[in-house]
């Protein structure tokens, strides 16, 4: 029988107890320590959303890192934190700051994230920023950003925490820059599930619902082409006019018959008149059968074009790289479909 050891009420088996702390033992002194390289990859399993956390240094300039640590703490009072390495140049400007700025990033910033990520004297360099009330600075674009006062500031490790009490917030309608195994992602959420559509057409009602795919890119095309519309007015272009200068820009010198034929499709064709305008305007120059844009009509065009690409950049950064590529295959696809009998345009 084993002996026993008697504590207060309870007894123990001598042996066991010695078995226990042997196993402690060797536990503390022949475990190894984990390999800092494999934890990192294992801690990379975690997704996280990435931002650029600003404030001002002692003498009032910007200061400015990208953080991946970044997550909420309470919602009363609304809390967040996020830490910082101690070995950081701008560790001073954190702790006595009194404040800061988080920016969560969009999925169009990861050039952004790397530039505050690097070691720089000036990582605000061409970055149109502006001061908070508390002069702390705010970037121009963001999904989401928190202006927060500290709170407090812990040790943890190697890095300092910082908790900070959101005192304003601001949300935009971008896909959140993702960071996951140690490279850029972005987040995209799972679809819900399906539920019956709607028709989108009734024949017996003569009524369509905004289910109807050839209304929805009808209205696509008039809210996106609305800016160059709009200008083309402005400067008393017809739509037209601008589709031959279009056309004409982007095949260089044809006849007027090949233009019609190219552009009866659109239904903005020219005729002898619009071709006799661009004339008059000097858009266009005749070149024996042929006619081609001029110098003028192309700067014209351009700045037209202008229009376009800015609205582009805009809307692309509520999108994410595959939604655009998905959109891209549906619409060149859909263009082959239905345009087997039009011909190019260009």
């Amino acid at each position: 029988m084993s002996e026993k050891i008697r504590i207060s009420s309870y007894s123990f088996d001598k042996y066991l107890i010695l078995r226990i702390f042997t196993l402690c033992f060797l536990r503390k002194f022949i475990m190894s320590e984990p390999d800092p390289h494999q934890f990192r990859n294992a801690l990379g399993q975690f997704a996280t959303g990435v931002t650029i956390v600003t404030t001002l240094d002692n003498d009032a300039k910007p200061v400015g890192v990208t953080a991946s640590s970044f997550n909420s703490v309470s919602l009363d009072p609304p809390l967040v934190l996020w830490s910082l390495a101690k070995t950081a140049h701008s560790m001073p400007a954190y702790q006595n700051s009194g404040g800061f700025n988080v920016h969560v990033l969009a999925s169009h910033q990861s050039d952004l994230s790397n530039q505050f990520a690097r070691p720089s004297d000036d990582k605000f360099k061409d970055i149109d920023w502006v001061p908070c009330e508390n002069g702390f600075p705010l970037l121009p674009e963001y999904a989401a950003l928190f202006r927060c006062k500290t709170h407090f500031q812990y040790e943890g490790g190697d890095h300092i925490i910082f908790v900070g009490e959101v005192i304003e917030y601001q949300t935009h309608n971008f896909p959140v820059l993702v960071f996951h195994g140690g490279k850029y992602a972005e987040a995209k959420q799972k679809s819900a599930p399906a539920t019956p559509a709607r028709p989108g057409v009734d024949l017996n009602s003569g009524q369509f619902s905004d289910d109807f795919l050839l209304y929805l890119l009808s209205r696509a095309h008039f809210q996106t082409s609305y800016p160059t519309r709009k200008a083309c007015r402005e400067i008393g272009m017809s739509e037209a006019e601008y589709f031959c200068l279009s056309l004409l820009a982007m095949s260089g010198s044809l006849s007027e018959d090949d233009i019609v034929i190219r552009l009866e499709h659109t239904g903005h064709h020219p005729d002898a008149e619009i071709f006799a305008r661009l004339l008059r305007k000097s858009w266009i120059n005749r070149d024996g059968k042929n006619v081609h844009i001029s110098e003028s009509g192309r700067e014209t065009f351009i700045k037209l074009l202008a229009h376009s690409k800015a609205l582009e950049e805009q809307l692309l950064k509520h999108f994410t790289d595959e939604e655009l590529a998905e959109a891209s295959k549906f619409m060149k696809r859909l263009i082959d479909i239905t345009g087997s009998d039009i011909p190019e345009l260009w």
